[in-house]
């Protein structure tokens, strides 16, 4: 029987003298066919409402067409269907003819909830809008869209893209011209190169054969190279007249009781000449070297300087030590690495016009200057061959203009020509007044009789030192002959190695031989025996005098220097290498060359940038922008559906390890493969906090790229409700974070292993993200000072507070901050905490460069 109160038409339903409509035919059925049977409103059969509120309150966000002050809102028992549908995150039809209904999306409710408006053009709605939200600049936004395509920084990132992709080509044509100009050398140079470019003649021919082979012309400053190279020098040191000489006596050096490595030797190394040490396996000659340098400090016995006891490390800035192995960078050119030594060695007063000019000068005196603008390459890759890969790591050292230079092995790997070539540079070295240190193994003739004097070394003592010419006449003296036609080198190295018995017929030698030629040393080294013996050698061989000329009066010999040059030479030191500033500058300049160089490892981080946000992004592209649902506001909170609290952290948790496994592998590369160049351009004075510097400021436009590509991809797909600029300070601190940490692995292990361990601690930072567990678990485990020291949580924490703050209008964040355990509300501390947490890394990552003498 029909109500006499109830009238009702297609797409309304009157009762108690009210309309209401947006009901379809068959709905206003069912609700007259409720009311007629339990008159409460509800559209199931028996359904007891409740009210929500005591007049007509409408929460922001929500559809209330029917209430009225004398009807309010009610809820009504949803059916079976309705509550699968809201405990599986969905929404459903109101249940009663006074129920509101959250605002759909792509409409938007103003206060009062009476109205329900598509978005226009322009704008957006998200579900549970109350007024549309304004699009950014260049947005993309439909009517009635629900979320916003944000296209400036894809526009942007297309833009850089541009740049780069044209970069790239200038570079390709740039060298495709080099390659062409190095096929139309003029035919002079085409004979340089027959030459193998490692045997470069430093001297005319005629001149070399008058020498015998062995000596250089004295007359050099003929050379116009070298004239402009010795007036820079002596610019430079300011005085012709002062050198560096050595002196020490009792050195001894034992890293631990009992193993003494160095025992109680005695000498000295006059400046301005030319020593070469050897020994056997083991004998001490590269502790010695390191010792006398100042690279290891010695356990006993004293070091003197131009005759006062000064500490070595101190003329660090004065010496220059050329390591056995090659060890300089691949990815530049002969120039740039000799370049960059000299910018960073030579005196800050310098103008850079004068270094270019400099190095140029130096360049050609090393036969380098047809290979200049050449990459150097590496063992896998070789550009320049190895003769000239060692005249660049040489280079580098002279472009210091030391007064000392210390060569480990200079012709290790060469052939016999490549060796002579190396040893007649060294030789025009000396006539610079520079004091000539070389260890030395089984050297031809040539280059054997090419030094002034020789050190023999055995189980850590000296075994001779003096002239080289004279070393033939003591061991004859002790009963060895020296075979006619052999190599001198070569019998020495059989004597002192205790493989002498062939030259000798005395049997005593045949009982511990190394240990008998100290002794003999220690006896014959009385200074007054000594000097009486080489004066006879200078009456009665031809070799003396060679030995005379080698110290002509041209040369500084002087072993004490007097105050003035002690003055001098410490204002030598105190101008010696530029400011911390411009050394920071060229670091991040030679290493921004580097990654230019080094292209293809650059674009592969930029594309997994773009694919891990590409697949980010897709994850939560069903989502439509809603990565959150919540408890709706009272007195709605009853209405609410089944909360989603881990899609938007789980796009932080995503996030966070996809930036992890596009970064750590990389950053690993840019950090942890220059132990060798850091620690040779340390010992030879460059500031060490100013290349770490310049190298982490170095990669931050690499670090901004990657991250525009990852967040560009993720905010298009994802389209989370936090700004793009919000999401992309995020992300480029994380990935400042993740740099941080694969530079504190790459310090510490081998460098095949950095890249996956890198990976593997950034995956578990990103798992101690506060997601899985929740941070919320953490805190009863009362862990939560661990987790907090991950970078990870501070950063899906932004993620979480971003997203849901704007709809702090329609649920209860409390509720929902109290259940994930994250903070809402301190986005600037959790990017500041983000930018600490990088920053510890790197101070953990340079104090690991200096301590950790990693040799791979």
């Amino acid at each position: 029987m029909t109500d006499p109160n109830v009238a009702s038409s297609p797409g309304s339903v009157s009762f108690n003298g009210h309309t209401y409509q947006n009901f379809s035919t068959l709905e206003a059925g069912r609700a007259l066919y409720s009311l007629n049977e339990s008159v409460t409103g509800c559209l199931q059969q028996g359904a007891v409402p409740i009210l929500l509120a005591q007049n007509d309150t409408c929460n922001y966000g929500f559809f209330c067409p029917n209430s009225s002050a004398s009807v309010p809102p009610q809820y009504c028992p949803a059916t079976f269907a309705c509550q699968g549908t809201r405990l599986s995150k969905g929404t459903c039809p109101p249940q009663g003819v006074l129920e509101p209904i959250v605002c759909p999306a792509g409409h938007y409710c103003p206060p009062g909830g009476k109205q329900k408006i598509v978005c226009e053009k322009g704008t957006y709605c998200p579900v549970g809008s109350y007024q549309p939200w304004k699009c950014t600049y260049g947005a993309l936004c439909a009517e009635g869209s629900q979320r916003q395509i944000v296209t400036v920084p894809f526009g942007i990132m297309i833009a850089f893209d541009i740049i780069l992709a044209t970069l790239v080509g200038v570079g390709f044509a740039i060298s495709a011209m080099r390659k062409r100009k190095k096929k139309s050398y003029t035919a002079d140079i085409n004979m340089e190169k027959d030459m193998d470019a490692d045997d470069v003649e430093l001297i005319p021919r005629s001149d070399k054969a008058a020498a015998g082979d062995t000596e250089i012309d004295e007359d050099l400053s003929s050379n116009p190279d070298f004239k402009i190279f010795m007036s820079y020098i002596s610019k430079l040191i300011q005085t012709k007249n002062i050198g560096l000489s050595f002196e020490f006596e009792g050195l001894t050096f034992e890293p631990k009781p009992g193993k003494r490595i160095l025992k109680g030797v005695s000498g000295s190394i006059e400046s301005g000449s030319m020593w070469a040490v050897m020994g056997g396996s083991g004998a001490g000659k590269s502790t010695f070297v390191n010792v006398l340098m100042g690279k290891t400090k010695h356990t006993g016995g004293l070091i003197k300087v131009n005759g006062h006891n000064k500490d070595m490390s101190k003329y660090k800035k004065l010496i220059g030590y050329v390591p056995q192995d090659d060890i300089v960078l691949p990815e530049l050119t002969v120039r740039e690495n000799i370049l960059h030594s000299a910018r960073v060695r030579l005196p800050m007063s310098w103008r850079d016009k004068d270094i270019q000019k400099f190095v140029d000068s130096l360049i050609s005196c090393i036969g380098l200057s047809h290979v200049q603008h050449s990459l150097v390459g590496d063992a896998s890759k070789p550009v320049i061959s190895g003769g000239q890969r060692k005249r660049v790591s040489i280079g580098m050292e002279l472009a210091a203009a030391p007064m000392t230079i210390f060569l480990d092995e200079p012709t290790s790997g060469l052939d016999a020509t490549g060796a002579s070539s190396i040893m007649r540079l060294l030789k025009a070295i000396t006539e610079l007044g520079v004091t000539t240190i070389t260890i030395i193994h089984q050297p031809r003739e040539q280059i054997f009789s090419g030094f002034d004097n020789l050190l023999l070394l055995g189980n850590g003592s000296e075994i001779y030192a003096g002239p080289t010419g004279y070393a033939p006449i003591y061991f004859d003296s002790l009963g060895f002959k020296f075979p006619t036609r052999a190599n001198p080198a070569d019998t020495i190295m059989d004597i002192i190695t205790g493989n002498g018995l062939e030259y000798t017929t005395d049997p005593a030698w045949s009982s511990s031989p190394v240990d008998r030629l100290i002794e003999q040393w220690r006896t014959h080294a009385d200074k007054s025996a000594r000097d009486n013996d080489i004066q006879l050698f200078r009456q009665n061989t031809v070799a003396a005098s060679r030995a005379k000329t080698l110290r002509s009066p041209k040369r500084p010999v002087s072993i004490i220097s007097t105050p003035e040059q002690e003055q001098s030479l410490l204002q030598t030191m105190k101008k010696r290498g530029s400011s911390w500033p411009a050394q920071a500058y060229y670091c991040s300049k030679r290493s921004i060359t580097q990654q230019v160089r080094n292209k293809g490892s650059f674009f592969f981080e930029i594309g997994v940038g773009a694919l891990a946000g590409g697949i980010i992004g897709l994850s939560a592209f069903a989502a439509k922008g809603q990565l959150f649902r919540g408890l709706y506001q009272p007195p709605f909170t009853i209405l609410s559906s089944a909360v989603d609290y881990q899609s938007v952290s789980q796009v932080g948790l995503l996030g966070g390890m996809a930036i992890g496994l596009a970064a750590s592998a990389p950053s690993v590369k840019v950090f942890g493969e220059e132990k060798l160049i850091f620690n040779r351009e340390a010992s030879s004075g460059h500031s060490m906090s100013a290349y770490y510097v310049g190298k982490t400021l170095s990669v931050l436009p690499r670090i901004a790229l990657s991250s525009l590509h990852f967040s560009v991809f993720m905010g298009i797909l994802a389209t989370p409700l936090m700004s793009f600029t919000q999401m992309f300070a995020a992300n480029i601190l994380y990935f400042y974070c993740i740099y941080g940490l694969a530079s504190c692995v790459g310090m510490v292990v081998k460098r095949e292993d950095g890249p996956l361990l890198a990976v593997m601690a950034s995956l578990i930072i990103g798992i101690m993200g506060g997601v899985a567990p929740p941070l919320s678990k953490v805190k009863a485990w009362k862990m939560e000072p661990l987790w907090r020291m991950s970078p990870g949580v501070w950063f899906t924490e932004a993620y979480v507070s971003q997203n849901l703050l704007p709809l702090d209008y329609l649920y209860i964040l409390k509720a929902a901050s109290s259940q994930m355990g994250f903070k809402l509300g301190q986005y600037s501390l959790d990017m500041g905490i983000l930018f600490a947490i990088g920053s510890i890394y790197r101070v953990i990552a340079f104090v690991l460069l200096v301590t950790v003498q990693r040799t791979r």
